[in-house]
């Protein structure tokens, strides 16, 4: 307990869609520009709180753990047999038999997803609706979650079953180490408040996410799966006004892009990307990484503070021009996919 991966891990090959770069994308000519590009970053940066992509537009909270908690197991740890409650037809997961740490706790709000990656087999275990508001406890037994699914930690990280798209929970997370490093080595996952009621790879159907409410929204968003690029260099991204902090951030954005992997709900912001949770720490009883790393870098700006809430707030939106920089994508899968 108490030792994570460094900053020089992330999950998944090289082939992962969320490890291939912009450059080889467009080298392999899988690239194509959706016509209503212009109009989704428009509306995107119009509408309410424009574009800050945190989870509900605005925060990382300690208090409240929105983002997906990831728990490393060991063959020593106990022994679940998971059960899925909703009535959708096969859950992938229904009946595994997981190792679950005793101390491993989902997120605390309305999805509660939590991970597990078992570092003996390789198997990622995605878990949407765990039926447990604290830890998981000792005694193993039966892990009741509403759905669920799996991945290996050495493939692509697609075709698991706890986000709308059937991305792992794992793939584009920001982590406290990638922060602190001022390094970000792949893609990140990101969500928009609806969609347009379609997805593209590398999302599986048949789900869409929340579609947007009109034809005129709709018109004006992207397929669950699109692909989101900052185009501008490293070097246009040094010369931005703004924070040390948020520079590897946009340089992620630049170099690998961001996948569409949710939808948060009109109303709830605009977009999101996924921080690392607090809880794969704090459930071990060792501070949150994320929370000191604000506390530490709140003089370099775009970092506030709600002593009401107990949170910080990154400011993703402002020294950016967005609407110039930003393009939408469809990507072809690879050769051989589908």
């Amino acid at each position: 307990m108490g030792v994570w991966p460094s900053v020089c891990w992330r999950p998944f090959s090289d082939r992962s869609p969320f490890n291939t770069t912009f450059a080889q994308l467009e080298a392999e000519g899988r690239l194509v520009p959706l016509p209503n590009s212009q109009q989704i970053v428009d509306r995107m940066m119009g509408e309410r709180r424009a574009f800050i992509p945190l989870y509900a537009g605005y925060r990382y909270e300690l208090g409240a753990q929105f983002y997906h908690p990831i728990y490393f197991s060991r063959p020593s740890d106990p022994l679940f047999t998971v059960t899925c409650t909703e009535q959708w037809g096969r859950c992938e997961v229904e009946g595994v038999q997981v190792r679950i740490p005793a101390q491993a706790r989902p997120d605390c709000c309305v999805d509660k997803h939590m991970t597990v990656i078992d570092q003996q087999t390789g198997w990622e275990y995605d878990f949407w609706g765990v039926e447990k508001t604290g830890a998981v406890g000792s005694s193993g037994g039966t892990l009741r979650v509403r759905w669920g699914g799996m991945t290996r930690i050495d493939g692509d990280g697609l075709g698991s079953n706890a986000t709308a798209a059937h991305f792992a929970l794992s793939a584009g997370i920001i982590r406290a180490q990638e922060l602190v490093a001022g390094r970000i080595e792949h893609g990140l996952f990101f969500g928009i408040d609806c969609s347009n009621g379609t997805y593209t790879w590398p999302a599986h159907g048949p789900g869409t996410g929340t579609p947007c409410s009109t034809a005129e929204r709709r018109a004006a968003s992207a397929p669950l799966g699109a692909y989101i690029h900052l185009d501008m260099t490293p070097q246009q991204i040094d010369q931005l006004p703004v924070p040390a902090w948020k520079k590897p951030i946009l340089k992620a954005m630049a170099k690998y892009g961001m996948w569409i992997g949710d939808t948060n709900g009109e109303g709830n912001g605009s977009g999101m990307l996924q921080f690392e949770s607090g809880n794969t720490y704090t459930a071990f009883g060792h501070p949150d990484p994320i929370y000191q790393f604000a506390q530490q870098n709140t003089h370099q700006g775009g970092i506030g503070y709600s002593p009401t809430e107990d949170a910080y707030y990154f400011d993703i939106q402002t020294g950016v021009d967005w609407q110039r920089y930003l393009r939408v994508y469809t990507v072809q899968p690879p050769s051989g996919d589908s």
